[in-house]
């Protein structure tokens, strides 16, 4: 990802159970933004390591997002074969340009705590590598 250290642009949508969230409320902590799409084969081996990931992190501070441009009965759809834990966000609500022209699925987005956008490895890097960031970040306090 060219760019990185600078401010993450903020979004406010609706997950797929109709709650509003908020890039912004999500101070001090370390987002993990996941594009994704129901069709798409990397994804969907990726969310359940996602998945993971969140529930044993989620108390150091890490929260993950799923976003997807698929109609919400889609995503409810694809959940029932593939359950996760974190929110799955449409795109119903303000979503800047950064987070919806993705070229190549899945595509992450990794945030500090202190909100500006830091490099995510990419769907061809072993998993592990994302976690190391991820861990990195947590354990980086402002």
């Amino acid at each position: 990802m060219a760019m990185h250290d600078v401010s993450a642009p903020l979004f406010d949508t609706q997950d797929t159970l109709g709650n509003t969230e908020r890039l912004a409320d999500q101070k001090d902590k370390v987002v993990l933004i996941n594009i994704w799409a129901t069709w798409c084969g990397p994804c969907r081996n990726e969310m359940p390591k996602l998945d993971q990931l969140y529930r044993e992190r989620k108390d150091k501070g890490l929260v993950v997002f799923g976003l997807s441009d698929e109609d919400v009965s889609v995503q409810q759809k694809y959940l029932q074969k593939v359950p996760v834990s974190y929110p799955l966000l449409t795109e119903k609500g303000n979503v800047p340009d950064l987070y919806r022209d993705i070229a190549r699925y899945p595509a992450i987005f990794l945030i500090d705590r202190s909100g500006r956008l830091q490099p995510a490895p990419g769907p061809d890097q072993p998993f592990e590598k994302l976690q190391a960031a991820v861990d990195t970040l947590l354990n980086n306090r402002p």
